[in-house]
C-alpha cells in the first residue's frame, strides 16, 4: 500500500507540474498576442476674416473729366473712395472695375456692397452693385470677385442737373458676413483589407496650375440652363495662370441672348448696337448681364465675349511654336512652316464660312484707331474689326472658373 500511495504522489505530483506549464505558457502566449496602440496629437481651430477691395481703376468713360475721374482705395484696404467729374451732358458715364478679395482663412459671404456718402445730383445713377449678391456671394479663402459698375447721366434724364451736379463721389464699403463656403466631405469608417490591396487614390488638380497651351480647345464638361435650356457644349479657352476660361464652341443664338444687354439681334445669330460703340462693348463685358452662364459652378462669372488680349494670348499658346516676335495685339495665323492649322481653328473659328448672315464674333475690345470700331473675329480666319452698328457678328460667351477649382486633364477636362 505504501508503494501505491508514493505512485499516486508521483501521479498528482506530475499532473500539477503539467498545469502549472501549460499557464504559464497560456500567459506568456496572451502576453505576445496583446498590446496597446496610442495615437497623440492636438488640433487646433483657428481662422481669419477679411476682405479687402484691390486692383480699381476706370474701365471706360465717355464725356467726363478724365484726370479727375479715378477709383482710390482707402489705406486699409476697406473703402472704396469713387470721384466723377464734370458730367458733360445726358449718355455720359464711367465703367469702373475692382477687386473684392478673401484674404482672409474664412469664406465670406457678401450681403451687399454700399454706396455712402453720395454727393452731386440725384439724377446721377449708380448701377452694377447689385449683381455681388447674386452672382458671387461667397468668396472662398483667397479667392476674389470682380465687379464692374457703371455712374451715368442717364440718356433718358430730362431734368438739368443741379448746381453741384456736374460731379459726383462716394465711398464703398463692403457688407459681408461668414459664408459656409466649401464642406468637408470626408467620412468615419473602418475597413478590413489584406495589405497590399489598397488602391491609390489620385489627388485632386488645380486646373490654372495644370492646364497648358495644349489643352485649348478641349471639351470640359461644364453646363448651365440659360433661359431653361441646358447648355453644354464648352471648351478650354484661355488660362492666365490664376484662372481658366472656357468659351461657347459656337455662335450664340439669339434667343439665349440676355435681354440685359440691351443690344439689338438680326437673323439668328448676328447682333450689334443702335446707341453707340460703349454700349455694345459695356453690354459685352457686364458680369450681371451674362450671370446665367456663371450658375454651372460656385463663384464663376461670364462676359458676352473673350477680349482682344485673351484671344491673342490664347492663340499664340495654343498653335504657335515659332522664335519671331509678336508685336502687341498681333497673333500668328498658321504654324511656322506656313501651313494652315485646321484643327485649332476650331476653336477660334466655328465656321469656316458665313452662316445665317454671320460673318464671325465680336471681341470685347475696341479698335482704338477708329471712333466706332470694335475687334471681331472673322470666319476666314482674319481678326479686324467692325462698326459697332454692323449686324453680321455673333458672340461666343466666355466663362472665368473660380480660380481653386480642381479637376482631371485628358483627352477632355472634368471638372471635380
Amino acid at each position: 500500500m505504501k508503494i501505491n500511495n508514493r505512485r499516486n504522489k508521483k501521479k498528482k505530483n506530475t499532473v500539477i507540474i503539467a498545469l502549472i506549464i501549460l499557464l504559464l505558457s497560456m500567459a506568456v502566449g496572451y502576453a505576445a498576442f496583446s498590446d496597446t496602440l496610442t495615437i497623440s496629437g492636438t488640433a487646433n481651430a483657428k481662422g481669419t476674416f477679411n476682405l479687402e477691395f484691390q486692383n480699381a481703376g476706370v474701365i471706360t468713360l465717355v464725356g467726363v473729366n478724365q484726370e479727375g475721374t479715378k477709383a482710390e482705395i482707402s489705406e486699409d484696404k476697406k473703402m472704396l473712395n469713387i470721384s466723377v467729374v464734370d458730367l458733360a451732358y445726358p449718355g455720359a458715364g464711367v465703367e469702373f472695375s475692382a477687386d473684392i478679395v478673401n484674404v482672409g482663412t474664412i469664406p465670406a459671404q457678401v450681403n451687399a456692397v454700399t454706396p455712402t456718402n453720395i454727393t452731386g445730383s440725384e439724377h446721377i445713377k449708380i448701377e452694377g452693385l447689385e449683381a455681388i449678391t447674386t452672382d458671387h456671394p461667397i468668396i472662398e479663402a483667397g479667392g476674389k470677385c470682380n465687379i464692374h459698375f457703371t455712374v451715368e447721366w442717364p440718356v433718358t434724364a430730362t431734368d438739368p442737373l443741379g448746381e453741384n451736379g456736374e460731379s459726383t463721389s462716394f465711398e464703398l464699403e463692403i457688407e459681408y458676413t461668414q459664408g459656409t463656403g466649401k464642406e468637408f466631405e470626408g467620412s468615419a469608417k473602418h475597413e478590413d483589407e489584406a495589405i497590399g490591396s489598397t488602391t491609390p487614390v489620385e489627388p485632386k488638380v488645380n486646373l490654372a496650375e495644370t492646364i497648358t497651351g495644349s489643352d485649348y480647345g478641349k471639351a470640359i464638361n461644364y453646363s448651365v440652363a440659360v433661359k431653361g435650356e441646358q447648355v453644354n457644349n464648352w471648351k478650354v479657352f484661355y488660362n492666365d495662370g490664376t484662372n481658366v476660361y472656357i468659351i461657347l464652341d459656337d455662335y450664340l443664338e439669339n434667343r439665349l441672348l440676355p435681354a440685359e444687354t440691351g443690344l439689338q439681334t438680326k437673323n439668328k445669330y448676328s447682333v450689334y448696337s443702335s446707341k453707340d460703340r460703349d454700349t455694345l462693348l459695356i453690354a459685352l463685358t457686364t458680369q450681371s448681364n451674362w450671370s446665367e452662364f456663371a450658375n454651372g459652378v460656385a463663384g464663376a462669372t461670364a462676359t458676352g465675349s473673350p477680349t482682344n488680349e485673351q484671344f491673342v494670348n490664347s492663340w499664340n499658346r495654343n498653335s504657335v511654336v515659332n522664335e519671331r516676335k509678336l508685336e502687341v495685339g498681333e497673333y500668328y495665323y498658321g504654324d511656322i512652316n506656313g501651313g494652315v492649322l485646321s484643327d485649332p481653328t476650331k476653336l477660334y473659328i466655328p465656321h469656316t464660312e458665313t452662316i445665317d448672315n454671320c460673318n464671325g464674333y465680336w471681341l470685347a475690345s475696341p479698335n482704338t484707331n477708329y471712333a466706332n470700331f470694335v475687334r471681331g473675329m472673322y470666319c476666314s480666319g482674319y481678326m479686324y474689326y467692325g462698326d459697332y452698328r454692323g449686324d453680321a457678328l455673333s458672340i461666343r460667351p466666355v466663362v472665368c472658373l473660380p480660380s481653386d477649382i480642381t479637376g482631371t486633364v485628358g483627352e477632355t477636362v472634368e471638372i471635380d
